[in-house]
């Protein structure tokens, strides 16, 4: 007889006191924050302005920390959110999603949950959770954690909070009694400085994690991508940017993550802002009132040497870091769907463009572009419509398998019961998914009488 739940439950418990060292992913804690019924989900989102016909699972919202190792080898503790469909017979896909640009602790997904508190964390998890999809929001390295900063626009750490994540929402739904179960489809989704950390995050999982993690479909939208190209030259352009606070926090984050804290900014700064960045990047400060501090032209906060050396030499350290976490050095091997305004002030849609000529040129399969005319509008108004047109592309994508499925397949055949019975007579290792799945008469073991009652639902 093969025991399910309490046995990874009991084994959770017992080892987690005496372990003396972190694996990245490991769940530090979980805290509940709500349940919401179909109804009081359908009288929410009317009282919204939405009528969703998707509506299909209630749902619990959990607020999440979990270990990581940072870039110098030390422990790192993140944090995010996870909101579950509610089912004793279905396994979900996971899609994680990753957030716009934040400067703000207080607007990370784990502190504001579900609510009106963050528009963009509401609009997300409502639209996809009740659907039938696990969605895991990380709020990335530095986000929600006033003693550390968040490393903005620089890839690995953005793959990490997204890879250390998906484990630590595997592990918590093996410890909840509230609980839920996953199938093998990913999903990552993310606007702006989410769409590069959706892109930045299948890189860094295709390259370095395809043994763990297989990535359904990615839907990386408005993100700024060619660094080292598009926007170096659409900042020394001199644009009227709408958004000049992305230019120090870009700045200040290569410095901090690439040359320590204890880096001097008066090498690289006017006197005023070496002594002001590094307080107006605190988790404190909003966007807005970081903006209104700033100059005309964004670069002018720079010493005129070190412009000047940023403009002429291609081994200048910011272009160095710039060029390194652009996205374009390898060939995607999942469907890639890029959505992007060409009406966008921020992130030029030649990003998007780009990437899309480069991946396709280096023979990637399943790369897709949609761009909205300029008439669309800008970054903020295209946001809603490209996640809106994203979510219903992933839904002809999604699979939700019920139990008796082992080879998930959406089908209880023959298979399916020569995979149960070769895990009862121990031939095969059973995976966790095959565990639930075969569970099938709901007594938290899987034994001889699984057996029977698949055997009354072959088809």
């Amino acid at each position: 007889m093969i025991y399910l739940k309490n046995i990874f439950k009991y084994f959770y418990i017992i080892l987690t006191p005496v372990t003396s060292f972190s694996h990245p992913g490991d769940l530090v804690e979980y805290n509940f924050q709500n349940t919401l019924s179909i109804s009081t989900l359908n009288i929410f989102l009317n009282s919204l302005g939405y009528n969703s016909t998707n509506i299909m699972y209630p749902i619990s919202v959990y607020d999440i920390k979990y270990e990581s190792i940072d870039h110098n080898g030390a422990v790192d503790t993140l944090s995010g959110l996870i909101s579950f469909p509610h089912s004793n017979t279905d396994a979900f896909p996971i899609l994680t999603y990753q957030h716009g640009t934040l400067v703000l602790d207080s607007q990370a997904p784990s502190i504001t949950g579900l609510s009106v508190g963050n528009y963009e964390a509401l609009f997300v998890g409502l639209g996809t959770t009740p659907a039938g999809f696990i969605t895991v929001m990380p709020d990335y390295v530095g986000i929600g954690n006033p003693e550390k900063f968040h490393p903005y626009m620089i890839a690995d750490p953005h793959t990490r909070s997204v890879v250390d994540i998906l484990r630590a929402t595997k592990e918590l739904s093996l410890i909840l009694e509230d609980t839920f179960q996953f199938n093998d489809q990913l999903f990552l989704i993310g606007y702006s400085d989410g769409g590069y950390s959706t892109l930045a995050s299948q890189r860094g999982i295709e390259n370095y994690y395809s043994h763990e993690f297989n990535i359904t479909a990615s839907f990386p939208m408005a993100g700024p991508y060619d660094l080292s190209g598009t926007m170096v030259d659409f900042f020394l352009s001199g644009p009227d940017y709408s958004e000049p606070f992305y230019v120090p926090y870009v700045l200040t984050s290569q410095l901090w993550y690439y040359q320590g804290l204890e880096v001097d900014f008066t090498d690289y700064f006017e006197p005023f802002w070496a002594d002001t960045l590094p307080g107006l990047f605190d988790g404190t400060h909003s966007g807005d009132f970081i903006n209104n501090l700033m100059p005309e032209n964004p670069l002018d906060i720079l010493l005129p040497e070190v412009l000047e050396d940023f403009e002429n030499n291609e081994n200048h350290f910011f272009r160095q870091k710039l060029t390194l976490n652009t996205l374009l050095d390898w060939v995607p091997q999942n469907p890639v769907h890029f959505f992007h305004g060409m009406g966008d002030e921020i992130a030029p849609y030649e990003n998007t463009q780009i990437a899309y000529d480069t991946f396709v040129g280096q023979g990637a399969q399943n790369i897709s572009m949609n761009l909205y005319p300029e008439s669309y509008g800008g970054h903020g108004e295209v946001a809603a419509i490209a996640l809106s047109d994203g979510f219903e592309a992933i839904l002809g994508y999604q699979v939700i398998l019920t139990k008796g499925d082992l080879n998930g397949d959406q089908l209880i055949t023959l298979n399916d019961i020569e995979i149960l019975s070769s895990g009862l007579l121990c031939e095969i290792n059973l995976t966790p998914f095959q565990y639930w799945a075969s569970d099938v008469d709901f007594t938290n073991n899987v034994s001889v009488f699984d057996l029977i009652s698949l055997a009354d639902r072959v088809q």
